[in-house]
C-alpha cells in the first residue's frame, strides 16, 4: 500500500512540475537556514565539553575597583593556582596556561631562510596533556613538557615545518622577545574548532622560567593578578560553591584584596560568557534561534497553503476513492505519504544548500567548525529531529484538509470555501509579511548605523595614515628606522604612538587631592609630531614645543574628569611619583569604538629618539600623501624595514581600516539580516502566491461572469489585488511598533547612534507592497485572459 502511494505522490510530482518545484523550493530554503544556524548554535554551545573533566574544570576571576572603574581580570599570577591548591583540599589539580600575546617568528634550523609569523603560542605545565582531553598523534603525555625548551607542534605545524619528516627530537626556532631552539617532543592532533584553548605551539612553563622576562610575566608570588589563565580541577563539580566561598575569605583574611572579588567559573562558560572580548557570538545566538523557527514555520505554512490550494485538482479523486470505500484515515495516510516524500526532498535538498552555503556563513562569522563536528552524532540527532518534525506538521494539514471533502460535493468538481481554512491561510500570510517587514526595517536601521559609524566626524583624519607595528627586536635602530620613512618623498608626515589607533591603550591612575585618593584616565604614550600626524585638532594650543619628558597633553574630557580650571595649560598632574606638565589640550576624539562614549585621556609625550619606543615596542603612524602609488610606496616600506629587522615579517594596518574593524560584529549581523530579510521576501511571496491561486480559483466563475458583462482585465487586477492588500497593510502596521521597539533597544548599545527615522517604514512597507502586487497580479491576469466559456460552462 505505503508502495502504491509513493508511486501516485511520485506521479502527481511530475504531472505539476511548476507547483511542485516551488513547494519543494520553498521548504528546502527555510530547511537549509534552519541546518545552518542549528548546527552553528550546537557549536557555540558545545564548547569545551569534549574534555573529559570538563563538568569539574573552573576557573577563577576577580574584579577590582581602581579609581572609580571595575576592572575584571580574567588571567592570574603564575603562584595563584598552587597556593589556592594547597589551602583548599577539595581542589584536586590545576593547571597553567599563559597565551603569548603577539605572533612569535619560527624557523626550521635545517631551513634558516623559511622564516614565518605564527599565532597561538601557549605556554603550559608540564601534564597539560592528561588534564585536558587534546589528542596526542605523538610521544607520551607525561613526558612532552616537563623539560625546559620542549614543544609540542600541532599537526599542522609539524607539517610545514618538517613535511612528511618524524619531527621528534628535532629542533626548531622560536622567536619571542629573544630567539631559543626548541627540541620537538610531541604532534598534537590540530586544536579542535570548539575549544576555547587555541595552540599551534605549546611549550613549557619551565621555558618561560628560563627565559629573563620571565619575572615580567610571572609576576609575586602571591594569589595576584597576572598573565596566566589558571584552570581547577575539582573533586566534584559540586564542590564549586563551597571553593568561591573560600576564594572570598581568602581575600579578605589578606588586606592587600580589600576591593576585589572573587568568581569561578565552569569550564564551558569561558567561549560565551567569560573570553571577556567579541560578545558577537553571545548576542547571535539570541538572535538567530528566533530566525531559524521564523523562517522554518514560513516555509511549512507555505508548503501546507500551496500543498492544500492546489486542492480542486484532487476533489474527484478523493471523492472517488471515498466512494469506493476508502476511509479517511486511509486518505490522510496517503497525503501523508505525499507529504513525506516531499518533505524527504525538501530536506535533501535543504542539507546540500547548507552544505554549500556553509563557507560563506562562517566567513561571515569568522569562524571555523571543524568537518568532524558537522558529522558528529548530536548533529546527526539534530539532523534526523528536525527531519521528523518537518514529516509531522508539514503532512498534517493537507492530509486533514483534502482527507475531509465531502464526495457528493467533490464529484462535481468543486470544493467548500472552508476546506481550504481561507481564514487560517490570511492569518499566515499577514504573519508572514509582517515576519518580512520587521526584518526588512532591522536591516534598513542596521545599515544606516553603520553608515553613521564610518562617516561621523570622529575628530581624528583617518585618511591616508598607515600604521606599522614595530617590536622590542629592532634595538636602537627605531629612530634611524623612523627617520629613513620619513625621508620618503610620499610620506607627508611620520609619528609614534605606543598602540596602533583604535588598537589599545594603557589606565592610568592620577592623584588626587589625598593619598588615597586617584582617578584612573586612558593614556596613551606617543610623540610630538603624533598630534599634527593623525589630524587632532587643539581646544588649547601649546605655547612651548612638544619636546621635553615629562609633558601631557589631555583632552576636553580630562579636564571635567580631573576638575581643572577652564585652561589648564601648564599645570601639572601627578601619578605616583611622577609630575607631568599639561601642555595642551586636545579636541575630544573617538580613540576606541563609537559604541562607547568618549572618555577622559592624557597623551603622554615621549620624544621620538629616546630608549623607552626601542624597549616596549611600538607603531609607527605615517600619513601618505595624495595620489600616492601605494604597492610601490608599501614595496619601499618593506625593504627599509627588513634592513632593520630581517626575522619578523613586514605587518602594516590603514587606520580606516582599524576603525572599521571595530564594527565587525554589527557588519557580521548587517550582511547575515539582509539574506535573512531576502529569505523571508522569498516565502512571503510563495506563502501569498499560494493563498492568491486557491482564493482566486474559487472566484473563477465570478471572474467569468464579470468578463461578460465588459469588465476590464485592469478592474479585474484590482479587485483581486486590494483583498490581499489590505493583509500586506495590516502586515505593515503590526511590524512597524515591533520593528521600532527592537531597533530601539539595540541601538542603546551605541553611545553615538541615528535616529531612526519615519521613511526606514514607508521603504520598507513600499517593498513589501510592490511584491505583493507582482505577485497577486500574475494570478489575477491569468484568471483574467482565461476563456470565461471553460468557466460558466455547467457542472
Amino acid at each position: 500500500m505505503i508502495f502504491n502511494y509513493l508511486k501516485i505522490a511520485w506521479r502527481n510530482l511530475l504531472k505539476q512540475r511548476l507547483f511542485s518545484l516551488i513547494n519543494i523550493t520553498g521548504l528546502a530554503v527555510g530547511l537549509a537556514v534552519c541546518m545552518t544556524i542549528m548546527m552553528y548554535v550546537a557549536h557555540e554551545t558545545s564548547y569545551d565539553s569534549f574534555h573529559k573533566n570538563a563538568g569539574r574544570i573552573f576557573n577563577p576571576h576577580a574584579s577590582i575597583k581602581v579609581g572609580g572603574n571595575t576592572m575584571n581580570m580574567a588571567f592570574m599570577s603564575y603562584a595563584a593556582a598552587s597556593i589556592i591548591k594547597d589551602k583548599q583540599p577539595i581542589v584536586k589539580d590545576y593547571m597553567r596556561t599563559m597565551a603569548y600575546f603577539k605572533p612569535v617568528v619560527v624557523s626550521n634550523p635545517d631551513k634558516p631562510d623559511a622564516k614565518f609569523s605564527e599565532k597561538n603560542l601557549l605556554f603550559a605545565d608540564a601534564g597539560f596533556f592528561n588534564f585536558f582531553s587534546f589528542k596526542l598523534l605523538s610521544g607520551q603525555a607525561e613526558n612532552v613538557l616537563n623539560k625546559p625548551f620542549t614543544v609540542v607542534l600541532s599537526r599542522d605545524m609539524a607539517a610545514k615545518y618538517f613535511g612528511t619528516e618524524n619531527p621528534i627530537g628535532k629542533t626548531i626556532v622560536l622567536k619571542t622577545d629573544s630567539a631559543f631552539t626548541y627540541m620537538v617532543t610531541g604532534v598534537a592532533e590540530n586544536c579542535p574548532s570548539n575549544s576555547s584553548i587555541a595552540f599551534n605551539f605549546v611549550t613549557s612553563n619551565l621555558s618561560l622560567l628560563k627565559m629573563k622576562e620571565a619575572s615580567d610575566y610571572v609576576g609575586t608570588k602571591e594569589i595576584s593578578f597576572g598573565n596566566f589563565g589558571i584552570y581547577l580541577l575539582l573533586n566534584h563539580a559540586s564542590d564549586s560553591s563551597a571553593l568561591r566561598k573560600n576564594l572570598d575569605l581568602m581575600a579578605k583574611s589578606d588586606k592587600t584584596f580589600d576591593n576585589v572579588n572573587y568568581s569561578l567559573a565552569p569550564l564551558a562558560d569561558t567561549h560565551l560568557k567569560n573570553n571577556f572580548g567579541d560578545s558577537s557570538n553571545t548576542k547571535y545566538l539570541k538572535i538567530f534561534p528566533l530566525v531559524a523557527i521564523l523562517i522554518l514555520l514560513l516555509a511549512l505554512v507555505n508548503y501546507m497553503s500551496l500543498s492544500t490550494a492546489r486542492a480542486t485538482l484532487r476533489a474527484k479523486e478523493v471523492g472517488v476513492r471515498k466512494v469506493s470505500g476508502a476511509s479517511r484515515k486511509t486518505i490522510a495516510m496517503q497525503f501523508y505519504v505525499e507529504s513525506t516524500l516531499f518533505a524527504t526532498l525538501s530536506f535533501v535538498i535543504g542539507y546540500l544548500l547548507c552544505y554549500a552555503f556553509k563557507r560563506w556563513f562562517l566567513n561571515v562569522l569568522q569562524l571555523k567548525i571543524d568537518n568532524s563536528f558537522l558529522y558528529s552524532s548530536q548533529v546527526l540527532l539534530l539532523l534526523s529531529s528536525l527531519l521528523i518534525i518537518t514529516i509531522l506538521i508539514a503532512g498534517s494539514y493537507p492530509s486533514l484538509v483534502l482527507s475531509a471533502f465531502n464526495p457528493v460535493t467533490t464529484l462535481k468538481g468543486k470544493m467548500s470555501k472552508k476546506a481550504g481554512g481561507i481564514t487560517v491561510r490570511k492569518i499566515f500570510t499577514t504573519l508572514q509579511f509582517t515576519i518580512s517587514v520587521v526584518l526588512i526595517i532591522c536591516g534598513i536601521v542596521i545599515d544606516r548605523q553603520l553608515y553613521f559609524f564610518r562617516h561621523a566626524d570622529t575628530g581624528i583624519n583617518r585618511e591616508n595614515v598607515i600604521m606599522i607595528p614595530v617590536s622590542n627586536s629592532f634595538g636602537t635602530n627605531y629612530p634611524a628606522f623612523k627617520k629613513d620613512i620619513q625621508s620618503l618623498s610620499e610620506i607627508e608626515n611620520a609619528a609614534t604612538s605606543r598602540y596602533g589607533m583604535f588598537q589599545g591603550f594603557d589606565m592610568n591612575s592620577i592623584n588626587g587631592k589625598t593619598k588615597d585618593d586617584y582617578t584612573m584616565i586612558s593614556s596613551l604614550a606617543v610623540d610630538d609630531r603624533f598630534v599634527n600626524t593623525v589630524g587632532l585638532k587643539w581646544k588649547i594650543a601649546p605655547t612651548q614645543p612638544l619636546a621635553g619628558m615629562n609633558q601631557v597633553a589631555i583632552n576636553e574630557k580630562a579636564i571635567e574628569k580631573l576638575h581643572l580650571s577652564a585652561n589648564p595649560v601648564g599645570t601639572y598632574i601627578a601619578s605616583g611619583e611622577q609630575k607631568f606638565k599639561i601642555i595642551g589640550v586636545v579636541k575630544d576624539f573617538n580613540y576606541s569604538s563609537m559604541q562607547s562614549e568618549i572618555t577622559a585621556l592624557g597623551l603622554f609625550i615621549v620624544p621620538g629618539n629616546t630608549p623607552f619606543w626601542s624597549k616596549v615596542g611600538c607603531n609607527l603612524f605615517a600619513r601618505i600623501k595624495p595620489h600616492t602609488n601605494l604597492p610601490t610606496l608599501l614595496n619601499k616600506m618593506q625593504g627599509i624595514y627588513k634592513k632593520y629587522d630581517q626575522d619578523t615579517p613586514f605587518n602594516y594596518t590603514f587606520m580606516d581600516d582599524a576603525f572599521n574593524q571595530q564594527y565587525k560584529a554589527e557588519d557580521r549581523l548587517a550582511s547575515i539580516f539582509s539574506v535573512f530579510t531576502y529569505i523571508t521576501i522569498i516565502l512571503a511571496t510563495l506563502g501569498l502566491f499560494g493563498l492568491a491561486a486557491f482564493t482566486i480559483e474559487q472566484r473563477t466563475k465570478e471572474i467569468g461572469v464579470r468578463k461578460v458583462l465588459g469588465a476590464s482585465l485592469a478592474s479585474i487586477n484590482t479587485l483581486l489585488s486590494v483583498d490581499f492588500l489590505k493583509l500586506v497593510l495590516l502586515a505593515i502596521v503590526i511590524a512597524s511598533p515591533i520593528a521600532w521597539w527592537a531597533m530601539h533597544g539595540w541601538l542603546q548599545d551605541f553611545a553615538y547612534r541615528i535616529t531612526i527615522s519615519w521613511w526606514m517604514f514607508a521603504a520598507a512597507g513600499f517593498i513589501a507592497i510592490i511584491t505583493a502586487v507582482v505577485t497577486v497580479s500574475y494570478h489575477a491576469i491569468k484568471a483574467g485572459i482565461a476563456n470565461p466559456v471553460d468557466s460558466l460552462r455547467s457542472e
